[in-house]
C-alpha cells in the first residue's frame, strides 16, 4: 500500500471500548483500555492513548498523524501505523464499519461508563441515591470516625460489660450471625455504590463474602472509585452506630452484654477494613486517592532502586510526588511486616519458653527471617518493556 493510501484510511475503534483516567504505575503514566465484550483489558502509554482516542472513523490517519506531530513534535512513519493497525486488528478492537461525520461517536470523547443499574441493586441504588452523593457520603464517613473515637474512649467499660457474652454459647451464636450480616452488608455497600456510579456488579458471594465489580477502574472520577472502595467500611461503621444506639436505648443485663459485644465486633470489622494493606479496602482507598496502580508491588520495586540512586547510578527516574508516595507506603509496609513478625516471634516464643528457655525466641525469629528472605528472593514476573497494548495486572475485585 502506498504512503498516501495508508494515511487516507479512516479506521474506527469499537464503540464498546472504555478508557480509564491517566494513572501512575511506578514512574510511568499509563491508561487502561477495556474491551467490554470480551472482558480483556490492556495497558497503554499516553502516546498510544492519544492516537487511539482519535481513531473515530472521521479523521484519517494523516489527520491523526498531524495532530500527533503537533503534540509530540514527531511524525509517525508507515511502519508505526502498520504495526498499530495490526495490533488493533489482532485484538479485535477495530470496528468493522467506518463512521460518517453524522454518526461518529467521537473516539476522543469516549468515556468510561458502566451498564445501567438493574434488578434489586438498581432498585436500592435508586432509592438511596441521596445517601450516595459525595457530600453526604463524606458526612457519613466523618460520623463513623466520630463513633469510633467515642468507642475508643469507652473501650474499657465496654469490654467489661461484653466479656460474659464471649463465653456464653447463645451469645456467641448471635454474635456470629450478626457479624455475618454486617459482613454481607459490607459487600452490599460496595455493590450499591458501584451500581449507583454505573459500574457493573457481576457477583456477590455471601458464602465467601466477596463482591466482583467490573469497570470501576474506568469511572471518570477518582472520588467515585474511592467511594466504592470505602463503602464497605462505612456500612460497617453504620452497623456500629445502630448497635451503639440500641445499647443506649434498650435495657437489660443480657441485652447490654450482647450489644456491647456487637459494638466491639463491629469496631474490629470497621477498623480492619480500613488498614492500608492489600487486599483490604484501606489499601484500595489509598491506591485510588493516589491514582497509583499496584501500589504495594510498585513501592517494593521503588525500594530496590534506592541504593542505585544513592550511588548516583543511571536508572529510571521517578516523579517527585510518585517517589514520595511510594517511599511512604514502602516504609509503612515494612513497619507493618516488622510488627506482624514481632507478634509471631513473641507469641510462639512465649509458648516454647517453658521447654527451651531463652532459646525459645531464636527458633521463631529464624523461621520468620528465612520466610521473609525466601519471599524477597522469589523470582518476580517482569512486565514487558515497550510492548503496546500489554495486559494490566490490576483486578476489579472488592
Amino acid at each position: 500500500m502506498t504512503h498516501s493510501g495508508l494515511l487516507a484510511k479512516r479506521p474506527r475503534l469499537r464503540e464498546d471500548l472504555i478508557f480509564s483516567r491517566p494513572l501512575r504505575r511506578g514512574p510511568d503514566t499509563v491508561y487502561l483500555l477495556k474491551d467490554r465484550r470480551s472482558g480483556r483489558a490492556f495497558e497503554i502509554a499516553p502516546k498510544e492513548q492519544f492516537l487511539l482516542r482519535r481513531l473515530d472513523g472521521v479523521r484519517s490517519l494523516g489527520e491523526v498523524g498531524a495532530e500527533y506531530a503537533e503534540e509530540y513534535g514527531r511524525r509517525l512513519g508507515d511502519a508505526h501505523w502498520t504495526r498499530l493497525l495490526w495490533l488493533l486488528h489482532e485484538r479485535d478492537l477495530l470496528s468493522a464499519h467506518s463512521a460518517g461525520p453524522a454518526t461518529a461517536s467521537g473516539g476522543g470523547e469516549r468515556a468510561a461508563t458502566g451498564r445501567g443499574p438493574s434488578g434489586a441493586l438498581g432498585w436500592w441504588a435508586h432509592r438511596l441515591r441521596w445517601l450516595l452523593r459525595p457530600a453526604v457520603f463524606a458526612l457519613l464517613a466523618v460520623l463513623v470516625a466520630a463513633v469510633l473515637a467515642v468507642v475508643g474512649l469507652r473501650l474499657g467499660p465496654l469490654w467489661q460489660t461484653a466479656r460474659p457474652a464471649f463465653t456464653d454459647p447463645v451469645s456467641l451464636v448471635a454474635l456470629a450471625l450478626l457479624a455475618w450480616i454486617s459482613a454481607a452488608l459490607h459487600e452490599f455497600g460496595h455493590a450499591l455504590v458501584a451500581v449507583h456510579f454505573g459500574a457493573t456488579v457481576n457477583r456477590i458471594n455471601l458464602v465467601t463474602l466477596t463482591c466482583r465489580i467490573e469497570d470501576y477502574l474506568y469511572l471518570p472520577r477518582r472520588s467515585q472509585q474511592v467511594m466504592i472502595a470505602a463503602a464497605g467500611a462505612v456500612v460497617n461503621g453504620l452497623v456500629l452506630l445502630l448497635a451503639g444506639a440500641a445499647l443506649i436505648a434498650l435495657p437489660g443485663a443480657f441485652v447490654n452484654q450482647l450489644l456491647s459485644a456487637v459494638v466491639l465486633v463491629s469496631v474490629v470489622q470497621t477498623l480492619v477494613n480500613i488498614i492500608p494493606l492489600p487486599p483490604l479496602d484501606g489499601y484500595k482507598i489509598v491506591s485510588h486517592l493516589l491514582d497509583l496502580l499496584d501500589l504495594a508491588p510498585e513501592s517494593r520495586r521503588y525500594l530496590t532502586t534506592v541504593p542505585r540512586r544513592l550511588l548516583r547510578r543511571p536508572g529510571q527516574r521517578y516523579p517527585r510526588r510518585t517517589a514520595v508516595c511510594l517511599g511512604l507506603f514502602a516504609t509503612w509496609w515494612l513497619l507493618a511486616i516488622a510488627a506482624a513478625a514481632g507478634v509471631v516471634i513473641f507469641s510462639v516464643g512465649a509458648l516454647l519458653r517453658p521447654a527451651l528457655g531463652a532459646l525459645a525466641y531464636v527458633l521463631p525469629a529464624a523461621a520468620v527471617g528465612l520466610t521473609f528472605a525466601g519471599w524477597l528472593a522469589r523470582p518476580r514476573r517482569r512486565r514487558p518493556a515497550g510492548r503496546a497494548l500489554s495486559q494490566p495486572t490490576s483486578e476489579d475485585n472488592q
